[in-house]
């Protein structure tokens, strides 16, 4: 019987060492981090990571797609602007940089009043013109124009810019369900929507397939572009990305694009970073003014700079 008990009081004392050992590992910040988030979120209606104002934002080392950063990463956030990233790559799939678009009127009456435009005319341009409308000034209206003539090649036989959007979008997400973006559904080629939806991880992967082209990163990584027209005329855009932007507080010249997007209270930002002979990839969703998805990317930006980690 004493036997028995000393083994008891023995197994006793194991159990509190190993669970003291246990909680004293658990509580140090690098240990379980993320099941402590993970419990923490389902008991508590506050984020744990406060520090970031973005609803939804993803950090991604483009070279091994290891992702170090993510916050809600599958949440369902409005696109905005960023719907254009989808809208470029799938038109990639039916047209050619050098194919000549004839912008007509009723395709740029879509454009609604106080959004984002390229300032795009009734006139020729080539698809590579319209894709750096969408991707520096974030032109609403070259978004039109590339949808409307897309439109016209999937469906011929159409006479309205209408019914040439609307078939143009609804082929557009049978293909997004195709590519495996199941979390993204879109209804305005301009981004201009408040029922659509994507995530940063659907946007990661479109980035990812945008960046394998060459003229993709050239319109990008550019502060001002300027397009040659078809006629030999030339048009000038400024980009909306602040980065870029060499008179700016959050100029960084390791930044090499990538897009913006505004709509409502939701301010979204994509930014392709180069540093530690890597390439990192931020998407941020739904920061809730211009300058805080700003001070989000600078945040990460410096912690990827200070990082001996992302060193080797």
């Amino acid at each position: 019987m004493k036997k028995k008990k000393k083994i008891g009081v023995t197994i006793f004392i194991i159990v509190l060492v190993l669970g003291a050992f246990f909680l004293s590992w658990a509580s140090k910040p690098e240990n379980l981090r993320e099941l402590k988030n993970q419990i923490r979120e389902v008991f508590s209606e506050t984020n744990v990571k406060e520090s970031y104002n973005a609803k939804s934002l993803v950090l991604v080392d483009l070279n091994s797609e290891e992702i170090f950063i993510s916050k809600k990463a599958k949440s369902r956030e409005l696109p905005a602007s960023l719907a254009k990233l989808f809208v470029i790559e799938y038109a990639s799939t039916l047209v050619g940089l050098e194919d000549i678009v004839k912008v007509n009127q009723e395709a740029l009456s879509f454009t609604k009043e106080g959004s984002s435009i390229a300032n795009i005319k009734e006139k020729n341009y080539y698809v590579e013109n319209l894709y750096a409308a969408m991707l520096v000034p974030s032109g609403n209206d070259a978004a039109y124009a590339l949808a409307d003539y897309c439109g016209s090649i999937l469906s011929p036989n159409t006479t309205s810019s209408e019914e040439r959007i609307r078939i143009f979008m609804n082929h557009l997400n049978g293909y997004l369900k195709e590519q495996g973006y199941k979390d993204t559904y879109l209804n305005d080629p301009s981004g201009y929507d408040m029922e659509a939806y994507t995530t940063v991880l659907d946007l990661k992967e479109v980035v990812k397939k945008l960046l394998s082209k060459d003229w993709f990163r050239d319109i990008v990584s550019k502060s001002t572009y300027t397009a040659i027209l078809p006629d030999g005329t030339a048009e000038n855009w400024t980009n909306t990305n602040t980065f870029l932007n060499k008179s700016s507080e959050y100029y960084n010249e390791n930044v090499f694009g990538i897009k913006t997007g505004s709509l409502a209270d939701d301010y979204n930002l994509v930014v392709l970073y180069k540093k530690h002979d890597k390439e990192f990839l931020i998407c941020s969703l739904g920061s809730e003014s211009n300058s805080s998805r700003y001070d989000d990317v600078n945040y990460i930006l410096q912690t990827i700079d200070e990082s001996n980690y992302l060193k080797n």
